[in-house]
């Protein structure tokens, strides 16, 4: 009889240890496979369907640093809106799947194009997806269907996604919420370009945790630049409304 128990005891371990997930740490597992640890930040990635929410934007660059208050609306897969002012609203963008509409008030300029326009900004390729993900935290690339290279660290799990055709990117994964705490984009075309998009803090909003900060720094042609964004309040409505229309008498910028 007690045989019997025994040979229960390590069978129910067995089938247990076949669902177990990778438990968080204080330090990277080094004998985890790469495999287990993808599906545990895919698990940890929040499913956001819409997004309202009301940004503090700091711009920091050698010339200049300002400030604005920033309104962000999106619909996964659909639009992303934002609405940027200085006690009034200066400046307008809308990007959707296939475009980009844009126009600001001070020197009434407005674009309308394709993703040839961020591209000139980020200095790389990004979808409306991308930038979603950017907001609410996730990866830009799918590590599933990415070709992945782990690095040692002694802080966070590290990958290198080397699948990508124009930039090479690297995520630093937290040990303990699996949450992503930075993603990094060294352009191919032009090694002394990067984009790095930190997550220093985040927050618990309505049952799902969101970036409370987010700071994006980027290095291009030589020049650096900083953006600081900081949520002050945010939701998940089920309606949207996009408010966008071009005013009269502005003129195209053509890039």
């Amino acid at each position: 009889m007690i045989r019997f128990f025994q040979y229960v005891l390590i069978l129910s371990i067995i089938i247990s240890c076949k669902s177990l997930t990778v438990l968080p740490s204080k330090k990277p597992i080094e004998s985890i496979k790469v495999k287990r640890l993808i599906e545990n930040f895919e698990k940890s990635e929040e499913k956001i369907n819409s997004l309202r929410a009301r940004i503090k934007a700091t711009y920091i660059s050698k010339k200049i640093k300002q400030s604005l208050s920033i309104n962000l609306r999106f619909k996964d897969d659909k639009f992303l809106w934002m609405s940027a002012n200085v006690l009034v609203p200066v400046a307008k963008l809308l990007m959707t799947n296939e475009k980009i509409f844009f126009y600001e008030k001070f020197q009434k300029n407005y674009y309308e194009g394709d993703y040839e326009f961020l591209k000139s900004i980020l200095g790389t390729n990004f979808t409306l997806q991308n930038i979603q993900n950017i907001f609410i935290g996730n990866p830009i690339d799918n590590l599933n269907k990415s070709k992945i290279k782990r690095i040692d660290n002694p802080e966070y799990y590290v990958f290198i996604n080397t699948s990508a055709e124009k930039y090479r990117s690297t995520y630093f994964f937290d040990t303990e919420s699996f949450r992503i705490r930075e993603q990094r984009f060294l352009l191919l075309d032009n090694k002394s370009s990067i984009l790095s998009i930190k997550y220093p803090l985040y927050q618990k909003v309505n049952g799902k945790t969101i970036p409370k900060e987010i700071q994006i720094s980027s290095f291009v042609n030589g020049e650096f630049v900083s953006i600081i964004l900081e949520f002050i309040r945010a939701d998940y409505p089920k309606e949207l409304t996009i408010p966008f229309k071009f005013p009269d008498g502005y003129n195209k910028i053509r890039l």
